[in-house]
């Protein structure tokens, strides 16, 4: 389908399509080996291929998004994705601004420390690592701009709305790190309980199993957690929103709100299952029985409505940045594979300063609020104060880059800093090396229990994964 719209829309255009092709390999060396199951290198290469034509109200444009991820430690795992990118077709109808296909949007002015940034899912499985533009993941969306006066009103819609990517099991940066599942499988075969004489056997057959499993298998067993209970994508259950910029002299501003569905699930694990994690004790036999005709993790994924603001100025030399939002009941993250909703207030600023195309700094500072916070939360306390920071050199006429950001949470005494030096050898090639350090003031989880118990920060989960990288960026 999309191959004919551009044939024809071709046929009509005055000049050629404009293609690009974008490869970006990185290969990361881990400094410091703290567990046997961890990797001990990973690579990362990202393919971005792209094409576009102007049209003589508007434009087309294609693009393919690839990835291929190897990782090495107790095994080798060779991962391939191939999907489509920012695709789809933008043209002035009217007064009407308009772009539909498979899009990336954007809301709001920081970059470390962003809030009202919802539009679209996050790739989390490369951690750190990851590239901006591999960040956001397009999603199909109908996007609608009119413009009056010095104000414009934006409307949007995501007939079907996904979830974060992230890897949940099997690698350094998902919560459940290689080998947890695997050992505790094996431990708990030796757990006393009335139980045990009938479940113990059971249980080593499955970790034997577990562990001859190949790594695609575990994780595709992995992502099923992000399609569990999902609304069926008719189209209906989408995500929408609408968004009035208003400009003045010196003053970019917006208000916006929306309807969405959580980019990550509410769970809650059976009490059963969790009275057997946290004692580490087999049941009984009359409970045995019932726990395998029971489900063992309850999945839900609420929908939240949205209200937000940004706005931007400058000040002297200085730019100001500011975002604020609301929502009405945010998925909150608890321990043991358990989760709650609240309602959750945000607000955070960032200053920056250029110095021609030589010197750039900013800081950025995010404070999120539960307004009905639980007992107990993970990766999120009651009250959370991030605090991020990017600075970037260019020497030798803009070949040689010097840049770091850096995050600092001091809620969970944890921070971490991505310092890199950028070649430009030639226009098309760019080579870098650079290092991701991380430290927590408490050590990360080294075993499923630690893991599920977990009420840390997202930082401290990897404070063990300082790795050094090197990377090359080709564009054609």
């Amino acid at each position: 389908m999309w191959s004919l719209l551009f044939a024809i829309t071709s046929a009509a255009a005055e000049r050629p399509p404009e293609v690009g092709l974008t490869i970006e390999p990185l290969l990361s060396v881990d400094l410091e080996h703290e567990t046997d199951t961890e990797d001990t290198f990973e690579s990362w290469t990202w393919i971005h291929a792209k094409a576009k034509q102007r049209l003589p109200n508007g434009e087309w444009f294609f693009a393919t998004r690839a990835s291929h991820t190897v990782r090495h430690g107790l095994d080798t795992e060779s991962i391939w994705r191939l999907e489509v990118g920012e695709t789809g077709i933008a043209g002035t109808v009217g007064p009407v601004y308009a772009r539909a296909g498979n899009l990336v949007e954007r809301w709001g002015k920081l970059d470390v420390t962003p809030i009202v940034d919802v539009l679209n899912p996050r790739d989390l499985s490369a951690g750190p690592l990851s590239t901006i533009e591999a960040l956001r993941l397009p999603t199909p969306m109908v996007s609608m701009q009119a413009s009056m006066g010095r104000s414009r009103v934006e409307l949007t819609y995501s007939p079907f709305p996904q979830p974060d990517r992230i890897h949940m099991i099997g690698s350094d940066w998902s919560p459940i790190r290689q080998g947890m599942l695997e050992a505790t499988l094996s431990e708990s075969a030796s757990w006393e309980g009335d139980s045990a004489a009938l479940l113990s056997g059971q249980i080593e057959q499955l970790g034997d199993l577990l562990d001859g499993l190949q790594p695609s298998t575990l994780r595709a067993l992995s992502s099923t957690s992000t399609s569990i209970e999902r609304r069926e994508q008719t189209g209906l259950n989408g995500n929408a929103g609408v968004r009035l910029e208003l400009e003045a002299p010196g003053l970019d501003a917006a208000l916006m709100g929306a309807t969405l569905v959580s980019a990550i699930p509410q769970t809650e694990l059976n009490p059963s299952f969790g009275t057997i994690l946290q004692t580490e004790e087999l049941p009984d036999l009359n409970s045995a029985g019932s726990l395998l005709e029971s489900n063992p993790l309850a999945v839900t994924w609420p929908r939240t409505w949205m209200a937000g603001a940004e706005a931007s100025t400058v000040l002297g030399p200085i730019g100001v940045r500011a975002e604020t939002a609301w929502w009405s009941n945010r998925v909150i993250q608890e321990p043991w594979l358990s989760s709650t909703t609240s309602p959750v207030t945000a607000v955070g600023g960032g200053l920056d300063w250029a110095h021609g195309s030589t010197l750039y700094a900013s800081v950025e500072a995010r404070w999120t609020h539960m307004v009905e916070p639980p007992p107990a939360t993970t990766v999120l306390a009651p009250d959370t104060v991030d605090l991020g920071a990017t600075a970037r050199m260019t020497f030798a006429n803009d070949r040689i880059n010097v840049m770091a950001a850096t995050l600092w949470t001091p809620t969970f005494e944890e921070w971490m800093a991505r310092p890199e030096i950028q070649w430009r050898v030639s226009d098309p090639v760019q080579l870098s090396v650079g290092a991701v350090l991380i430290h927590a003031a408490t050590p990360p989880p080294v075993s499923l229990s630690d893991a599920l118990r977990y009420t840390g920060g997202p930082l401290t989960m990897a404070s063990d994964n300082d790795v050094v990288f090197a990377a090359l960026r080709w564009i054609k």
